[in-house]
């Protein structure tokens, strides 16, 4: 421990971080120009599903219902044959929850990155205030799950606790599907191939498991919550849309909305184009972050502290390219975000930046998107050529990782891994 600097105390971080964000929570969210409970939320949603399941039905075999396993139970646990105010009450309470329980995680992670100076307190502060640009969407939908999953998978990680990570990543398979993106860093990071086994087997029976109740009473069932996202359209908010919102938004007049799989999509030239190709753009942006962390490995596993960036560059990644870009999947980059924010202010403001314009866009101006006026289509392609920039500014941040200095980078890997402590 360098002279003059403080060790970092893990019970008063988590404190900070906790306060803070339940203030952003109590204080912020209530208080914003729109209500804290979106009456078009899919908060109805999954009420219609718990109903279905307490009158004795099963999901997947007798209902369709488009989201994994494991978000079922987080559904239930608001209750069944409530008013939707009760239930609405319930299920943005259980989201606050996790919320904070989120914020204990990256926490705990920033400590042991940072086990000394005050690093660890600005990246619990940042988490806050990330809730914070996020707004109310946070407690209307299940997503911040997945952003818990992703500060479980961040800790274990750092730790070098790769099947860990690995298990972390099958239950947000489970949940969520896109967690997934991330086991080939996890493999990566892990070593020869002959280390793969165990990971890999954590990530397929956790995964496995989350499905095990419905596999096979109702395969096809199962089957259609992958159908489902592959057969949507064109969203309308998606970075692939951009040009076309451009181009309505200086009087081109060449597209229209229609609904379709639990969204609002773009009708126009090339909209089904673009969603065909959503899935190639993913696969090869995805390719191109792991060539660079590939090319970067040793550093990534000398220097723990910079593997927030990666993770956060593949969830970009994904989101960039998608061709379903709901508000709500801003959630997921919160625990990573805050503490690669800590470290680099310029893509902290990014991401802050690209939150806001989310916030001001769903769901106080969201009609206005849907009945096309150009004020808010500009709105909406500015946040999606931020979030560009956002995926390609850390791209070249990981492409400009130097190599470890021997002997230096190896104990600072060791000090990480033993907790920080000598």
């Amino acid at each position: 421990m360098s002279a003059g600097r403080t060790t970092t105390n893990l019970l008063l971080v988590i404190l900070v971080t906790v306060v803070l964000t339940l203030a952003a929570l109590v204080l912020v969210l209530p208080n914003l120009p729109y209500p804290l409970y979106d009456s078009s939320s899919d908060i109805r949603i999954y009420q219609h599903y718990v109903d279905q399941i307490s009158q004795g039905l099963t999901p997947y075999l007798d209902f369709d219902i488009e989201y994994p396993p494991l978000a079922v139970p987080l559904f239930r646990l608001a209750g069944a044959q409530l008013p939707i105010e009760t239930f609405s009450t319930r299920f943005i309470l259980e989201m606050g929850l996790i919320t904070l329980v989120t914020g204990v995680l990256v926490a705990v992670t920033a400590v042991f990155l940072w086990p000394t100076g005050r690093r660890a307190y600005l990246a619990g502060a940042l988490y806050a205030l990330a809730v914070a640009l996020t707004g109310a969407i946070i407690v209307n939908r299940y997503d911040v799950a997945v952003a818990l999953v992703v500060a479980a998978f961040l800790l274990c990680l750092v730790r070098g606790w790769y099947v860990a990570a690995a298990i972390a990543l099958g239950v947000g398979f489970a949940l969520k599907v896109t967690p997934a993106a991330l086991l080939p860093l996890v493999l990566l990071l892990a070593g020869r191939p002959r280390r793969w086994i165990w990971p890999i087997a954590g990530f397929a029976g956790a995964a496995f498991a989350g499905f095990l109740p419905y596999l096979f009473v109702a395969p096809q069932g199962v089957g259609y919550v992958f159908q489902y996202h592959l057969e949507r359209p064109l969203q309308i908010e998606s970075v692939l849309g951009t040009p076309m919102l451009l181009g309505q938004a200086l009087g081109a007049d060449w597209v229209q909305v229609g609904y379709s799989h639990g969204s609002w999509q773009l009708i126009a030239a090339g909209a089904d184009l673009a969603a065909d190709l959503s899935g190639v753009l993913t696969f090869g942006a995805l390719v191109i972050v792991y060539v660079v962390l590939l090319s970067r490995r040793a550093r990534l596993r000398a220097a723990p502290d910079e593997l927030p960036l990666a993770v956060l560059t593949v969830l970009l990644a994904l989101m960039t390219f998608s061709k379903v870009l709901s508000p709500q999947f801003f959630i997921w980059i919160l625990p990573v975000l805050a503490v690669v924010a800590a470290r680099d202010p310029l893509v902290g403001a990014l991401g802050a930046l690209v939150l806001l314009l989310t916030q001001i866009e769903y769901p106080d101006l969201y009609g206005d998107l849907l009945d096309l006026e150009a004020p808010v289509l500009l709105l909406v392609a500015v946040r999606n050529i931020l979030l560009a920039t956002f995926f390609v500014a850390t791209l070249w941040r990981l492409s400009r990782l130097r190599e470890p200095v021997p002997g230096i980078e190896t104990t600072v890997h060791a000090f990480v891994h033993k907790g920080g402590t000598r």
